[in-house]
C-alpha cells in the first residue's frame, strides 16, 4: 500500500481543522446580502455544487496518481515514491482549502480577508509536511525517503496545478 494509517491521520489533522476552524472563521463575502436567497425548494447541495466538488477531488486524485506513476516509472524506491505522492496529495488539499475560500473570487481576491485560523492551519500543515519529509526520525515514522528540492517543486506544481483550474473557472464565470 502507498499510505499507512499515519498518513491518514496526518490528512485528518489538515481536513478537520480546515472545516471546523478555518472555514468557520472565514468572513462573509462583501456582497452576500445583495444576492438573492436560495430557493427553499432547492437542495442545500445542488447538482452544480456536487459536480464541482467531485471534480475538484477527482482532479487531485488523478494528479496524485500521476505523480505516483511518474515516480515509480522513473525508478523511485517505494519510500521515495510515497514521499512524493503524499506531498502532492497534501499540497493539493491545501490548495483546495485556498481555492474554496470563495467560489466567486480568486485566491488573490481573498487575500485581503482576515482569517488567522486559516493561515495557522495551512502554514502548520505545510510546515509539518516539510518536517515529515526532511527530519530523519519523522521520515522513519512516515516511511519516507528523502526527496530533492526539485522533487518537492514537482509535488508543489502538481498539487497546486490540480486545483488551479478552479481559479480559471471562477474567472470565466465573471465574464
Amino acid at each position: 500500500p502507498v499510505f499507512a494509517p499515519v498518513h491518514i491521520v496526518f490528512l485528518e489533522m489538515i481536513i478537520n481543522p480546515a472545516c471546523s476552524i478555518a472555514f468557520e472563521a472565514e468572513p462573509a463575502e462583501r456582497q452576500i446580502m445583495r444576492r438573492p436567497p436560495r430557493s427553499p425548494h432547492e437542495p442545500l447541495f445542488g447538482r452544480h455544487t456536487l459536480t464541482l466538488s467531485l471534480l475538484q477531488g477527482l482532479l487531485v486524485l488523478l494528479v496524485t496518481l500521476a505523480v505516483l506513476g511518474y515516480a515509480l516509472q522513473h525508478g523511485a524506491a517505494d519510500t521515495e515514491a510515497r514521499a512524493l505522492t503524499f506531498a502532492t496529495l497534501v499540497i493539493g488539499n491545501l490548495g483546495l482549502i485556498l481555492v474554496n475560500r470563495s467560489w466567486r473570487h480568486t485566491i488573490l481576491g481573498t487575500l485581503d480577508r482576515r482569517n488567522p485560523a486559516l493561515w495557522w492551519v495551512v502554514g502548520g500543515a505545510f510546515t509539518f509536511l516539510l518536517l515529515a519529509l526532511y527530519l530523519p526520525f519523522l521520515r522513519e515514522v512516515f516511511h519516507f525517503a528523502p526527496i530533492t528540492l526539485w522533487q518537492l517543486a514537482l509535488s508543489l506544481a502538481a498539487g497546486l496545478g490540480s486545483v488551479l483550474w478552479f481559479e480559471l473557472f471562477k474567472l470565466s464565470r465573471r465574464r
